[in-house]
């Protein structure tokens, strides 16, 4: 077991180091903490004659690691949420928010604002599902083969799916609220149309974005697929397949999309590359 002599910094770098480092990530934490060592000792020993102001150089080093440990953790959240679906659901809350906050500042209240709400989120629950139902009807979805279709996927898959069409069907209704308010006061009756209508064309606009997200998201761990490479060429149509090939970046498995529809492939194929390789280990 190794351990770290004493530190030949001053008291201040040092209880600076011990409290920055813990914002850094800790599988870096102990290389990021002996190269600032290096950083500070050097700033300390060897420094240049002309420069008189070590308080200023210090407060710059200061700045200096805090973002450096800074940038390393963001890029740490960056590289663990990237294309995950908590990302995708946060998202979309955020700006379901951000709208609810518009509606709620142009009534000036929530008690008016629940008044003015009150009979367009009840058309809202009727009109929502016969347009979820009515898309999701003439939508094709594609084809999941081998051990995608495991259970515990499955019923993520379906969560994930239904929360996600739940806050872009609420999402469309504030936005649709929102733009017909300023008529409301003046022209109810075109007012409560316009907003049926900005309604209707914003959940379809979303229900494609969904069914469209969805498709292209790994079947296992729900990240957005990655590295689209194009496969085939488009001269051979009938004779070969052609189209493009995306990948899950944790090896879960890849989403064959055709170029077009054609009687021996008429929609996106699901390739699981863990039951493949486990496959491949038996033999």
């Amino acid at each position: 077991m190794s351990h770290r002599l004493p530190s030949p910094l001053p008291l201040f770098d040092r209880n600076l180091l011990r409290i920055v480092e813990k914002v850094v990530p800790r599988a870096e934490r102990e290389e990021w903490s002996r190269a600032w060592e290096a950083e500070l000792w050097h700033m300390h020993h060897c420094g240049s004659p002309r420069r008189t102001s070590i308080a200023g150089i210090t407060a710059d080093f200061s700045i200096g690691l805090t973002r450096d440990a800074l940038w390393l953790r963001t890029e740490s959240w960056r590289h663990t949420f990237s294309g995950t679906a908590i990302l995708c659901l946060a998202l979309l809350f955020g700006l379901l928010l951000l709208s609810t906050m518009v509606a709620l500042i142009l009534n000036g209240s929530c008690y008016l604002l629940g008044i003015y709400l009150r009979d367009p989120f009840g058309r809202f629950l009727l009109e929502a599902p016969l347009i979820f139902v009515t898309f999701a009807a003439a939508s094709r979805s594609h084809i999941e083969q081998s051990s995608a279709s495991r259970r515990m996927c499955w019923i993520r898959r379906q969560i994930f799916f239904a929360a996600k069409t739940t806050l872009t069907s609420l999402l469309a209704f504030m936005l649709s609220v929102n733009i017909c308010w300023l008529i409301h006061a003046h022209f109810p009756v075109v007012a409560e149309l316009l907003q049926t209508l900005f309604f209707v064309i914003f959940t379809l606009i979303g229900l494609r974005w969904v069914f469209w997200d969805q498709e292209r998201r790994c079947k296992h761990c729900l990240r957005s697929l990655a590295t689209p490479a194009r496969v085939g060429r488009p001269s051979h149509n009938l004779l070969e397949w052609n189209g493009t090939e995306l990948i899950c970046k944790h090896g879960h498995g890849l989403l064959s999309v055709p170029e077009m529809e054609t009687s021996w492939c008429q929609s996106s194929q699901w390739i699981d590359q863990i039951g493949a390789w486990g496959e491949t280990a038996s033999i």
